[in-house]
C-alpha cells in the first residue's frame, strides 16, 4: 500500500487509496508537473507472477487503443523504481451506475436507454477492435461530471479484455478459471468456455433488467446456486417484477440473456438499438401538467403543485423514494416555449451555478430530462419568498443585518468555487424561521451575461408591465450594458438587496431597461435614508451601488461593515 505523499517516477504525488480493482491498488494522485489529480492503477507487488503482469500490460494496450468519450481514457504507463508495473488513468468524479442502485433502485425506462445508448456504443467500439470486455457490471460503469456540467457516464476495469485469438496468441486465462462477477457473466464465461462479444451483450442485458426492475434476472445467497441459476437459464420476465414496462421489452431481453451466444442479438449495438426503441413511450397527449415520468417515478414520490418557479416552471413537492428525504421538484415545460433552447440553457446554468455545499445556497440534488421538458430536484426550503418579506416594508436593522449578512457569506462561497450569484433577486431567495431567527437561501443565479436574461423573458416584462417580478433592477450596470458580470457585479446585486431590506424601496427603478441603465448610470448614489442602518454600514451599501465597478469595494467590504460590532 503506498502512503500519501509517496512520490512515483518522479511525476505522480500518491494523495490517497481510491480502492481495489481488477489486478491492481488504485490511488488518486496528483501530476505533479500540471497539478492536476489522476488515478493510478498499480499491480500489487513486483513479485506478481507472469501470467499477471501480462494481463496487467495487456489491459494498459488493450484500453489506450480506445479511443471513446465513454471509455477512461489512458495517460501513461510504466513501472516504478521497485519494478512495479502502474497505469494512469484520467480520473472520474463518480458515482458508479452500482452506487445509483444501492441507492435509487430501479432507474426507469427512459434512464435506461440513456445510459445503454452511451455504453454500447463504447462496448462496440471494443468489440470492433476486437477486444472483449468480460466484466462489465454496474461498477465498472462509472459517471463522470465535467467542469461544465456535463455529466457522462464511461465504461472502465479493461483488466479482464481478451484479445481475438490469432495464430500465435498466447492464451492468458486458464481453463476453467472465472475472473469476473458471477451475477453478470454469461453462462459460457461460467462454463470456461471460449467467450467472445455476445458475452458482453448477455452482461449489459443483466445491467438493463436491473436498471429497469431494480433486480437481477437471477439472485441466490451462495456463488455456487447463483452458477447454477445462471447456467440453467429462463429469467423472468422484467414485466413481472416492474408491470409498467412497455411492451417489447421482455422479449429484446430475453433474447440478449439466451443460454448461448447463438441465441442472442448479432451485436451490442443491434441489442440496444432494439431495447431503446421497444423503451420508447407512444406519444400520448399530455395537457395535465403531470411529471409521471419514469425518470421521475423510478427515484421519486410526486407531490402536489408548490407553485410557480423560475422562468415559468412548476415547482412541486417531491420525496426520494430510497432516502426519505423532501425534495423541490422544479419542472420546465418545452410546450408553448417559443424560446426553449435559451430557456433550458439557463435553467441548467443556473442548476450547475448551485453546485456548493453552503447552509445559503440551495442544493440541488438531481437533474433530469425527457420529451416533456427538464427538471432539477432540489432540498424543498419553507417560507416565504425576499419579496414577500420586503411587502411588509423595512426589515429593521438587526433583522436586516442578519439576511445581508447570510447572503452575502452564500456569495463568498460561490465565488470561492468559481461560481456567481448573478441573477439572484428576492423571488429567488428563500427566507425561514420566526422573526429574529431567519434563515435565507439563495435559490439560484448563474447569469453569465444580458442575453441570458434578455432571451428567457417575456415582451411584457422588458416593456415594465410585470414589474413585480422584475430581474433587470438587481443587475449591474455594465451586465445591462452586455459585459460579462463578475465579483463586483455580484456586490451591486446584493447592494441592491441591502438597501432595500434596510429603506423598504428600490434604489434604482424605471418603466423600461434603456431608462433603467440610464438612472444606474447617471442618478447620484440614493442616500440609505431614513433606514436604521448604522453610518459604516449605509456608507457600504450606498458603495457597492456605484456604477463604476472599480468604486464599489469588495464583498469582504461589504461583509466587514455590516458585521462590525459598532453596526449592531
Amino acid at each position: 500500500m503506498l502512503s500519501p505523499g509517496h512520490v512515483i517516477d518522479g511525476r505522480y504525488e500518491i494523495v490517497g487509496p481510491l480502492g481495489a480493482g481488477g489486478m491492481g491498488q488504485i490511488y488518486r494522485a496528483r501530476r505533479v508537473a500540471l497539478g492536476d489529480d489522476v488515478a493510478i492503477k498499480m499491480l500489487l507487488s513486483a513479485d506478481a507472477d507472469t501470467e499477471a503482469r501480462e494481463r496487467f500490460l495487456r489491459e494498459s494496450r488493450a484500453s489506450a487503443q480506445l479511443r471513446h468519450p465513454h471509455i477512461v481514457s489512458i495517460l501513461d504507463f510504466d513501472r516504478d523504481a521497485q519494478g512495479r508495473p502502474f497505469l494512469v488513468m484520467e480520473l472520474l468524479s463518480g458515482p458508479s451506475l452500482r452506487e445509483e442502485l444501492d441507492v435509487a433502485g430501479a432507474l426507469g425506462p427512459a434512464r435506461t436507454a440513456e445510459v445503454l445508448t452511451v455504453v454500447g456504443g463504447a462496448v462496440q467500439l471494443a468489440h470492433d477492435r476486437g477486444l472483449t470486455h468480460r466484466d462489465l457490471k454496474p461498477a465498472n460503469i462509472v459517471a463522470h461530471r465535467y467542469e461544465s456540467g456535463d455529466r457522462v457516464y464511461k465504461v472502465i476495469d479493461f483488466g479482464l479484455v481478451s484479445l481475438a485469438a490469432t495464430a500465435d496468441a498466447t492464451r492468458l486465462t486458464l481453463p476453467y478459471t472465472f475472473l469476473g462477477t458471477i451475477a453478470y457473466s454469461a453462462p459460457e464465461q461460467l462454463a470456461g468456455e471460449a467467450v467472445g462479444p455476445a458475452a458482453d451483450q448477455y452482461s449489459l442485458a443483466v445491467v438493463a433488467y436491473e436498471m429497469l426492475t431494480g433486480k437481477r434476472p437471477f439472485d441466490a445467497p451462495e456463488p455456487l446456486q447463483l452458477a447454477q441459476k445462471v447456467m440453467a437459464g429462463n429469467a423472468a420476465p422484467a414485466s413481472t417484477v416492474r408491470k409498467s414496462l412497455p411492451p417489447g421489452v421482455d422479449a429484446v431481453l430475453a433474447r440478449a440473456l439466451g443460454r448461448t451466444p447463438a441465441e442472442r442479438w448479432p451485436s451490442v449495438a443491434a441489442f440496444v438499438e432494439a431495447l431503446v426503441a421497444a423503451l420508447e413511450p407512444e406519444a400520448a397527449p399530455d395537457d395535465t401538467g403531470s411529471l409521471d415520468g419514469d425518470a421521475l417515478l423510478s427515484r421519486y414520490d410526486i407531490g402536489d403543485v408548490l407553485g410557480p418557479g423560475r422562468l415559468g416552471s412548476t415547482v412541486r413537492r417531491g420525496q426520494h423514494r430510497a432516502l426519505g428525504i423532501p425534495v423541490a421538484i422544479r419542472h420546465l415545460r418545452r410546450e408553448g416555449q417559443p424560446q426553449w433552447d435559451a430557456l433550458r440553457a439557463r435553467f441548467l446554468q443556473e442548476a450547475r451555478t448551485l453546485q456548493v455545499r453552503h447552509p445559503h445556497l440551495l442544493h440541488v440534488r438531481d437533474y433530469g430530462e425527457d420529451a416533456s421538458g427538464v427538471f432539477v430536484v432540489t432540498d424543498l426550503v419553507e417560507g416565504p419568498s425576499l419579496r414577500e418579506v420586503l411587502a411588509g416594508g423595512p426589515a429593521g436593522w438587526p433583522r436586516a443585518r442578519r439576511m445581508i449578512l447570510q447572503m452575502t457569506d452564500a456569495g463568498g462561497a460561490l465565488h470561492r468555487h468559481g461560481g456567481l450569484l448573478t441573477g439572484v433577486n428576492p423571488d429567488t431567495v428563500r427566507v425561514t424561521g420566526s422573526v429574529g431567527t431567519e434563515h435565507v437561501v439563495l435559490t439560484s443565479g448563474g447569469i453569465r451575461a444580458l442575453p441570458d436574461v434578455l432571451a428567457t423573458m417575456r415582451e411584457s416584462q422588458l416593456r415594465g408591465q410585470e414589474s413585480s417580478d422584475l430581474e433587470l433592477p438587481y443587475l449591474a450596470p455594465e451586465v445591462l450594458m452586455g459585459r460579462a458580470p463578475d465579483d463586483r457585479s455580484d456586490l451591486f446585486t446584493l447592494g441592491v438587496m441591502a438597501y432595500q431590506l434596510v429603506t423598504g424601496r428600490l434604489p434604482f427603478a424605471a418603466a423600461t431597461l434603456p431608462e433603467l441603465l440610464g438612472a444606474m448610470l447617471t442618478t447620484a448614489l440614493p442616500p440609505v435614508a431614513g433606514s436604521e442602518a448604522p453610518a459604516q454600514a449605509a456608507a457600504a451599501i450606498r458603495r457597492g451601488l456605484a456604477p463604476d465597478p472599480a468604486a464599489r469595494g469588495t464583498l469582504d467590504d461589504l461583509q466587514r461593515a455590516v458585521r462590525d460590532p459598532l453596526s449592531l
